[in-house]
């Protein structure tokens, strides 16, 4: 009887008529922005080095046979490379079959966000929120972020940030209803589309670790527990550092360290000289207001990301609260040590990505922001919270629009 009792009530998280009415909303509001755009929401953006490679699999090679100038390419012995990690490629690849070159990636990365949001309503649901906060939240997740501007194109930074979103919200969903192969799973395909989300096996095992753990029993006994778990992640792992070494004699290699840009650099792409810049940007450097009340910002490296992105004022309002209330347990503490040290190795690099206020990079951190606030198990969003979600979303649309109408 649980178990029928759990399964009804997993469908009725997808089954909700608030659910069908977010994703209507988001699909209606995808069609009059790309009406904005020009009646794109069908088109292919010409910045899909990932249809390239499914295309390039296809024909049996690694490599794409040629330059395409506009587009981040890895130079290796001669041969030109995709500079990014594989798994979008995987994703693209049945549609080519169907579309050739011209798959209709912007329409595939927004169905991916509606996915992600679809998912966050659910963990947000199972926690018990109510259904319209649910919907709020998972909007805010999403359309209140830089995903907001991304999933209106799909070139190839933004489908890698997209589909790792999605799949680290899956392995969210997944951990919630005990699932611990696919939860492992997800994770480990989503290193293959943002290597730092490596760091979100941690507080996912140390999630499963308390759940198994008994008085008196051992470390490596608890541990070991999880061994069925591991597999799929050591195949994707073998799997990723196989196609590495094929492409360039190195298994820690997708391809970035050879890029015009970083090998003419003087530091390369990662150097400690970098952090103190990055992290002053997103932390500090402001938005302002001119005299004539228009907005100054940098599309470049970043301002505070929290402004961006300011689902983590959430993240932060329930850290101070749990600080207060002394429940600061070792959960998380994971959640937030996996936070900072991606938030470094995003500073580590030479840069912070560009356009859309500079900080989308920290989008990548956003799961596990949801993943702290639902151990709050709350029933509604507090009031400030929602002039926040409100904020996001109006701030991301504007970005979104200001991409093409103000810098396109």
């Amino acid at each position: 009887m649980e178990k029928n009792a759990r399964k009804q009530h997993n469908t009725s998280l997808f089954g909700t008529p608030t659910l069908w009415c977010m994703l209507a909303l988001m699909a209606f509001g995808y069609i009059l922005i790309h009406d904005l755009l020009g009646g794109t929401l069908l088109a292919h953006s010409p910045w899909d080095s990932y249809t390239l490679q499914a295309m390039a699999w296809r024909r049996g090679s690694l490599s794409l046979g040629q330059n395409y100038p506009w587009l981040e390419l890895a130079i290796y012995e001669g041969e030109y490379f995709v500079s990014f990690p594989p798994f979008p490629s995987v994703v693209m690849l049945p549609f080519t079959f169907l579309f050739g070159e011209n798959t209709p990636n912007n329409l595939i990365i927004a169905i991916i966000t509606m996915a992600a949001a679809a998912l966050a309503f659910r963990c947000l649901r199972r926690t018990g929120m109510q259904d319209t906060h649910s919907a709020l939240g998972a909007l805010f997740f999403t359309w209140g972020s830089n995903m907001m501007w991304m999933s209106t194109d799909g070139g190839v930074w933004f489908m890698a940030q997209a589909i790792n979103m999605l799949l680290l919200v899956a392995a969210l969903d997944a951990a919630m209803r005990e699932r611990r192969v696919p939860a492992y799973a997800f994770i480990a395909l989503a290193v293959g589309c943002r290597p730092f989300s490596a760091l979100m096996f941690f507080p996912l095992f140390l999630y499963f670790y308390r759940a198994d753990h008994m008085p008196g029993a051992g470390f490596f006994g608890t541990a070991l527990k999880q061994w069925k778990a591991f597999l799929i992640p050591i195949a994707v792992a073998a799997a990723y550092m196989w196609y590495n070494y094929a492409r360039f004699d190195s298994v820690l290699e997708f391809g970035h360290n050879y890029l015009p840009e970083f090998m003419e650099s003087e530091h390369g792409q990662f150097h400690i000289s970098y952090i103190l810049t990055n992290l002053r940007n997103l932390l500090l450097r402001p938005v302002s207001l001119e005299g004539d009340l228009s907005l100054s910002y940098t599309f470049f490296d970043g301002f505070m990301f929290f402004v961006a992105n300011p689902f983590f004022l959430i993240l932060f309002g329930a850290v101070i609260g749990d600080i207060r209330k002394k429940r600061m347990d070792t959960l998380r503490c994971a959640l937030l040590l996996a936070m900072a040290l991606n938030l470094l190795l995003l500073c580590w690099h030479k840069t912070l990505g560009g356009w859309q206020f500079g900080a989308r990079y920290t989008c990548d951190m956003l799961p596990a922001a949801l993943a702290y606030f639902l151990l709050q198990r709350r029933s509604a969003f507090r009031r400030w919270e929602c002039m926040a979600a409100a904020f996001g979303i109006l701030f991301n649309l504007y970005g979104a629009l200001a991409m093409t109408f103000l810098y396109g």
